[in-house]
Protein backbone atom coordinates (compact mmCIF):
# COMPACT_ATOMS: atom_id res chain seq x y z
CA UNK A 1 0.00 0.00 0.00
CA UNK A 2 3.05 2.37 0.96
CA UNK A 3 3.94 2.09 -3.34
CA UNK A 4 0.84 3.61 -3.80
CA UNK A 5 1.05 6.60 -1.64
CA UNK A 6 4.38 7.13 -2.83
CA UNK A 7 3.19 7.09 -6.33
CA UNK A 8 0.75 8.85 -5.77
CA UNK A 9 3.07 11.51 -4.24
CA UNK A 10 5.02 11.95 -6.77
CA UNK A 11 2.31 12.42 -9.45
CA UNK A 12 1.36 15.08 -6.63
CA UNK A 13 4.48 16.83 -7.48
CA UNK A 14 4.96 16.56 -10.99
CA UNK A 15 1.17 17.35 -12.12
CA UNK A 16 0.47 21.18 -12.00
CA UNK A 17 -2.16 22.24 -9.81
CA UNK A 18 -4.33 24.36 -12.97
CA UNK A 19 -4.86 27.85 -12.50
CA UNK A 20 -8.32 28.83 -11.67
CA UNK A 21 -9.56 32.77 -11.17
CA UNK A 22 -9.69 33.17 -7.54
CA UNK A 23 -13.31 33.69 -6.43
CA UNK A 24 -12.87 34.30 -2.55
CA UNK A 25 -13.94 37.29 -0.58
CA UNK A 26 -14.90 37.51 3.38
CA UNK A 27 -17.38 40.08 4.23
CA UNK A 28 -17.35 41.10 7.94
CA UNK A 29 -19.98 42.94 10.50
CA UNK A 30 -18.72 43.04 13.81
CA UNK A 31 -19.37 45.33 16.58
CA UNK A 32 -17.29 47.44 19.52
CA UNK A 33 -14.00 47.25 17.38
CA UNK A 34 -12.81 50.81 17.23
CA UNK A 35 -12.13 52.09 13.46
CA UNK A 36 -8.32 52.03 12.27
CA UNK A 37 -8.38 48.53 13.68
CA UNK A 38 -7.15 45.66 11.72
CA UNK A 39 -8.64 41.85 11.94
CA UNK A 40 -6.22 39.14 10.76
CA UNK A 41 -6.12 35.78 8.85
CA UNK A 42 -3.95 33.20 10.42
CA UNK A 43 -3.48 29.85 8.81
CA UNK A 44 -4.01 27.22 11.96
CA UNK A 45 -1.90 24.57 9.96
CA UNK A 46 1.30 26.42 8.87
CA UNK A 47 1.22 28.91 11.32
CA UNK A 48 1.22 32.19 9.33
CA UNK A 49 -0.46 34.99 8.76
CA UNK A 50 -2.54 35.57 5.40
CA UNK A 51 -3.79 38.91 5.25
CA UNK A 52 -5.09 41.51 6.71
CA UNK A 53 -7.97 43.72 6.65
CA UNK A 54 -9.08 47.16 7.91
CA UNK A 55 -12.52 47.50 10.37
CA UNK A 56 -14.34 50.76 9.44
CA UNK A 57 -17.43 51.16 11.20
CA UNK A 58 -17.71 47.98 12.30
CA UNK A 59 -17.62 46.66 8.56
CA UNK A 60 -14.72 44.81 7.06
CA UNK A 61 -13.11 42.74 3.84
CA UNK A 62 -10.54 40.31 2.87
CA UNK A 63 -10.03 40.22 -0.95
CA UNK A 64 -7.23 37.09 -0.17
CA UNK A 65 -5.60 35.53 -2.35
CA UNK A 66 -5.75 31.62 -0.27
CA UNK A 67 -2.45 29.48 -1.11
CA UNK A 68 -5.24 26.62 -1.30
CA UNK A 69 -8.89 26.50 -2.25
CA UNK A 70 -9.86 25.48 1.19
CA UNK A 71 -8.23 26.21 4.24
CA UNK A 72 -8.49 26.49 8.05
CA UNK A 73 -7.72 29.50 10.02
CA UNK A 74 -7.76 31.88 13.05
CA UNK A 75 -9.55 35.38 12.47
CA UNK A 76 -8.72 37.70 15.34
CA UNK A 77 -7.68 41.43 16.24
CA UNK A 78 -4.01 42.12 16.75
CA UNK A 79 -3.89 42.01 20.71
CA UNK A 80 -6.32 38.54 20.11
CA UNK A 81 -9.01 39.83 22.73
CA UNK A 82 -11.23 38.55 19.93
CA UNK A 83 -10.94 35.68 17.93
CA UNK A 84 -12.93 33.02 16.13
CA UNK A 85 -11.33 29.64 14.29
CA UNK A 86 -13.11 30.07 10.56
CA UNK A 87 -13.17 27.29 7.77
CA UNK A 88 -12.04 29.37 4.55
CA UNK A 89 -13.19 28.10 0.74
CA UNK A 90 -12.51 29.81 -2.09
CA UNK A 91 -16.20 31.58 -2.77
CA UNK A 92 -17.62 34.23 -1.65
CA UNK A 93 -18.06 34.30 2.20
CA UNK A 94 -20.01 36.74 4.67
CA UNK A 95 -19.09 37.10 8.40
CA UNK A 96 -21.67 38.52 10.87
CA UNK A 97 -20.64 39.75 14.92
CA UNK A 98 -23.32 43.00 14.27
CA UNK A 99 -25.66 41.28 16.98
CA UNK A 100 -23.35 38.79 19.31
CA UNK A 101 -20.26 38.07 20.11
CA UNK A 102 -16.95 38.12 17.75
CA UNK A 103 -16.60 34.02 18.54
CA UNK A 104 -20.07 33.42 18.22
CA UNK A 105 -20.48 35.43 14.74
CA UNK A 106 -22.06 33.64 12.23
CA UNK A 107 -19.94 32.20 9.23
CA UNK A 108 -21.76 31.31 5.96
CA UNK A 109 -20.30 30.34 2.61
CA UNK A 110 -17.89 27.20 3.62
CA UNK A 111 -19.01 23.22 3.84
CA UNK A 112 -16.66 22.89 6.51
CA UNK A 113 -17.79 25.87 8.39
CA UNK A 114 -21.45 24.36 7.78
CA UNK A 115 -20.46 20.75 9.72
CA UNK A 116 -18.51 22.58 12.93
CA UNK A 117 -21.52 21.69 15.49
CA UNK A 118 -21.52 18.49 13.48
CA UNK A 119 -18.03 17.92 14.27
CA UNK A 120 -18.45 19.05 17.99
CA UNK A 121 -21.12 16.79 18.91
CA UNK A 122 -19.33 13.76 17.67
CA UNK A 123 -17.24 14.36 21.00
CA UNK A 124 -19.96 15.12 23.24
CA UNK A 125 -19.93 13.26 26.29
CA UNK A 126 -16.47 11.63 25.26
CA UNK A 127 -15.39 10.38 28.80
CA UNK A 128 -18.75 8.32 29.14
CA UNK A 129 -18.54 6.86 26.13
CA UNK A 130 -16.19 4.30 24.89
CA UNK A 131 -13.14 3.45 22.75
CA UNK A 132 -15.15 1.97 19.63
CA UNK A 133 -18.01 4.34 19.99
CA UNK A 134 -15.97 7.22 20.03
CA UNK A 135 -14.30 5.63 16.37
CA UNK A 136 -17.67 4.66 14.98
CA UNK A 137 -18.54 8.59 14.99
CA UNK A 138 -15.59 9.94 13.78
CA UNK A 139 -15.57 6.88 10.37
CA UNK A 140 -18.98 8.22 10.09
CA UNK A 141 -18.53 11.82 9.95
CA UNK A 142 -15.47 11.10 7.53
CA UNK A 143 -17.34 8.68 5.27
CA UNK A 144 -20.43 11.41 5.45
CA UNK A 145 -18.52 14.23 4.69
CA UNK A 146 -15.76 13.37 2.31
CA UNK A 147 -15.90 16.93 0.50
CA UNK A 148 -14.89 18.91 3.66
CA UNK A 149 -11.61 19.85 5.15
CA UNK A 150 -13.06 19.31 8.65
CA UNK A 151 -13.22 15.83 7.78
CA UNK A 152 -9.49 15.62 6.58
CA UNK A 153 -8.29 17.39 9.61
CA UNK A 154 -10.19 14.60 11.73
CA UNK A 155 -8.70 11.91 9.64
CA UNK A 156 -5.26 13.46 10.50
CA UNK A 157 -5.71 14.00 14.09
CA UNK A 158 -6.53 10.36 14.39
CA UNK A 159 -3.74 8.91 11.71
CA UNK A 160 -1.58 7.82 14.41
CA UNK A 161 -3.86 5.68 16.07
CA UNK A 162 -5.91 3.84 12.92
CA UNK A 163 -2.49 3.37 11.51
CA UNK A 164 -1.22 3.12 8.21
CA UNK A 165 -3.34 0.86 6.66
CA UNK A 166 -6.88 2.43 7.81
CA UNK A 167 -5.49 5.95 7.01
CA UNK A 168 -4.89 5.69 3.70
CA UNK A 169 -8.52 3.86 3.09
CA UNK A 170 -10.25 6.63 4.13
CA UNK A 171 -7.57 9.09 2.56
CA UNK A 172 -8.64 7.40 -0.86
CA UNK A 173 -12.29 8.49 -0.14
CA UNK A 174 -11.34 12.57 -0.50
CA UNK A 175 -11.15 14.33 -3.79
CA UNK A 176 -7.98 15.83 -5.38
CA UNK A 177 -8.21 19.19 -4.08
CA UNK A 178 -8.50 18.17 -1.13
CA UNK A 179 -5.70 15.37 -0.69
CA UNK A 180 -3.28 18.33 -2.40
CA UNK A 181 -4.22 20.82 0.79
CA UNK A 182 -1.53 21.22 4.15
CA UNK A 183 -3.10 17.93 6.00
CA UNK A 184 -3.36 15.79 2.75
CA UNK A 185 0.38 16.56 2.13
CA UNK A 186 1.20 16.02 6.22
CA UNK A 187 -0.80 12.69 5.97
CA UNK A 188 0.77 11.75 2.78
CA UNK A 189 3.78 11.66 4.59
CA UNK A 190 2.57 9.95 7.75
CA UNK A 191 1.32 6.98 5.02
CA UNK A 192 5.06 6.84 3.30
CA UNK A 193 6.64 6.84 6.62
CA UNK A 194 8.51 2.91 7.04
CA UNK A 195 9.71 4.15 10.55
CA UNK A 196 6.68 4.10 12.72
CA UNK A 197 6.74 0.98 14.56
CA UNK A 198 3.55 -1.21 14.19
CA UNK A 199 1.79 -2.95 16.66
CA UNK A 200 4.13 -6.38 17.62
CA UNK A 201 6.95 -4.70 16.17
CA UNK A 202 9.92 -3.76 18.19
CA UNK A 203 10.33 -0.02 19.50
CA UNK A 204 12.52 2.28 17.68
CA UNK A 205 15.36 3.55 19.85
CA UNK A 206 16.25 7.16 20.32
CA UNK A 207 18.23 9.62 22.02
CA UNK A 208 16.94 13.21 23.40
CA UNK A 209 17.87 15.60 26.05
CA UNK A 210 16.46 15.70 29.35
CA UNK A 211 15.47 18.78 31.39
CA UNK A 212 19.39 19.55 32.60
CA UNK A 213 20.53 19.24 29.31
CA UNK A 214 21.76 15.86 29.51
CA UNK A 215 20.96 13.47 26.69
CA UNK A 216 19.65 9.63 27.42
CA UNK A 217 18.59 6.84 25.38
CA UNK A 218 15.16 5.51 25.37
CA UNK A 219 16.19 1.87 25.87
CA UNK A 220 17.68 3.01 29.05
CA UNK A 221 14.84 3.95 30.33
CA UNK A 222 12.71 1.32 29.56
CA UNK A 223 11.00 -0.80 32.42
CA UNK A 224 9.59 -4.43 32.94
CA UNK A 225 6.07 -2.34 31.24
CA UNK A 226 6.99 0.54 29.41
CA UNK A 227 4.42 3.53 28.06
CA UNK A 228 6.04 6.05 26.08
CA UNK A 229 3.76 9.06 26.42
CA UNK A 230 3.84 12.44 24.29
CA UNK A 231 2.59 15.02 25.29
CA UNK A 232 3.08 19.10 25.58
CA UNK A 233 2.83 21.86 28.77
CA UNK A 234 0.22 23.52 26.45
CA UNK A 235 -2.18 20.69 25.71
CA UNK A 236 -5.00 20.53 28.42
CA UNK A 237 -5.95 16.81 27.53
CA UNK A 238 -2.31 16.32 28.25
CA UNK A 239 -2.27 17.41 31.43
CA UNK A 240 -5.62 15.92 32.71
CA UNK A 241 -4.01 12.25 31.44
CA UNK A 242 -0.65 13.03 33.32
CA UNK A 243 -3.29 13.22 36.68
CA UNK A 244 -4.39 9.42 35.29
CA UNK A 245 -0.92 8.50 35.12
CA UNK A 246 0.40 9.87 38.36
CA UNK A 247 -2.01 7.05 39.70
CA UNK A 248 -1.03 4.37 37.77
CA UNK A 249 2.92 5.35 38.21
CA UNK A 250 2.51 5.59 41.61
CA UNK A 251 0.53 2.12 41.81
CA UNK A 252 2.58 0.31 39.23
CA UNK A 253 6.41 1.12 39.41
CA UNK A 254 7.61 -0.83 42.10
CA UNK A 255 5.97 -3.81 39.92
CA UNK A 256 8.04 -2.46 36.83
CA UNK A 257 5.84 0.09 35.30
CA UNK A 258 8.13 2.72 33.29
CA UNK A 259 6.57 5.62 31.78
CA UNK A 260 8.75 7.86 30.01
CA UNK A 261 7.23 11.58 28.41
CA UNK A 262 8.07 12.91 24.83
CA UNK A 263 7.14 16.99 24.98
CA UNK A 264 6.17 18.57 22.00
CA UNK A 265 7.35 21.58 23.88
CA UNK A 266 9.26 24.37 22.04
CA UNK A 267 9.99 26.19 24.79
CA UNK A 268 12.43 24.74 27.58
CA UNK A 269 11.21 27.27 30.75
CA UNK A 270 7.56 26.61 29.66
CA UNK A 271 7.98 22.31 29.84
CA UNK A 272 10.54 22.52 32.59
CA UNK A 273 7.59 24.87 34.41
CA UNK A 274 4.65 22.48 33.82
CA UNK A 275 6.87 19.18 34.95
CA UNK A 276 7.90 21.07 38.29
CA UNK A 277 3.89 22.09 38.55
CA UNK A 278 2.31 19.21 38.00
CA UNK A 279 4.73 17.05 39.97
CA UNK A 280 6.10 14.17 37.22
CA UNK A 281 8.31 12.11 38.25
CA UNK A 282 8.69 9.64 35.62
CA UNK A 283 11.87 10.56 33.14
CA UNK A 284 10.73 13.57 30.61
CA UNK A 285 12.32 14.26 27.32
CA UNK A 286 12.47 16.52 23.99
CA UNK A 287 13.88 17.62 21.36
CA UNK A 288 12.13 21.16 21.54
CA UNK A 289 11.30 21.18 17.78
CA UNK A 290 7.43 20.70 18.40
CA UNK A 291 5.78 18.62 15.99
CA UNK A 292 8.66 19.02 13.89
CA UNK A 293 10.95 16.81 16.63
CA UNK A 294 12.49 13.14 15.32
CA UNK A 295 10.91 11.03 17.31
CA UNK A 296 6.91 12.80 16.91
CA UNK A 297 7.93 12.39 13.28
CA UNK A 298 8.88 8.54 13.71
CA UNK A 299 6.71 7.52 15.64
CA UNK A 300 3.61 9.31 13.67
CA UNK A 301 2.32 11.32 16.14
CA UNK A 302 0.12 13.50 15.14
CA UNK A 303 -1.88 14.88 18.27
CA UNK A 304 -1.36 14.94 22.10
CA UNK A 305 -1.49 13.05 24.57
CA UNK A 306 -0.77 9.68 22.32
CA UNK A 307 1.26 7.04 23.48
CA UNK A 308 2.97 3.73 22.58
CA UNK A 309 2.52 0.39 25.47
CA UNK A 310 5.83 -1.48 25.68
CA UNK A 311 6.35 -5.25 26.72
CA UNK A 312 9.04 -6.48 28.35
CA UNK A 313 10.30 -7.72 24.87
CA UNK A 314 10.52 -3.81 23.32
CA UNK A 315 7.61 -4.65 21.14
CA UNK A 316 4.58 -2.82 21.32
CA UNK A 317 1.54 -3.94 22.40
CA UNK A 318 -1.11 -1.53 22.44
CA UNK A 319 -1.51 2.13 21.15
CA UNK A 320 -3.24 5.84 22.54
CA UNK A 321 -5.05 3.85 25.57
CA UNK A 322 -6.40 5.61 28.31
CA UNK A 323 -8.11 5.49 31.41
CA UNK A 324 -9.56 1.42 32.63
CA UNK A 325 -8.32 0.10 29.42
CA UNK A 326 -4.76 1.38 29.91
CA UNK A 327 -4.85 -0.04 33.46
CA UNK A 328 -6.26 -3.16 32.58
CA UNK A 329 -3.60 -3.83 29.87
CA UNK A 330 -0.67 -2.93 32.24
CA UNK A 331 -1.97 -5.13 34.77
CA UNK A 332 -2.14 -8.25 31.93
CA UNK A 333 1.34 -7.23 31.23
CA UNK A 334 2.80 -7.30 34.58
Amino acid sequence: MRLVFIIFGILFILTPVQAQESTFSFIGKTKDIKDGSWLYFRDLVNGETLDSAKVQHNNFKFNTKLPEPRMWVMLHTKDRSKFKEVWLQDKPMCFNASNVDFQDAEVTGSVSQQLVEEEKSIYKGFDKISDGELRKRQETFIENNPNALISLRMLYEVSGKWGQETTGKYFEMFPEEIKQSSFGKRILSFLNNDNIPQLGEQYTDFELPKPDGATKKFSELTGKVTLLQFWASTCYPSKMQNQELKKLYRKYKSDGLEIVAVSRDTEQQEWVKAIEKDNLKWPQLSSLQGWEGPVFTNYGIRKTPSNYLINSEGKVVARNLSGDELEEKIQELL
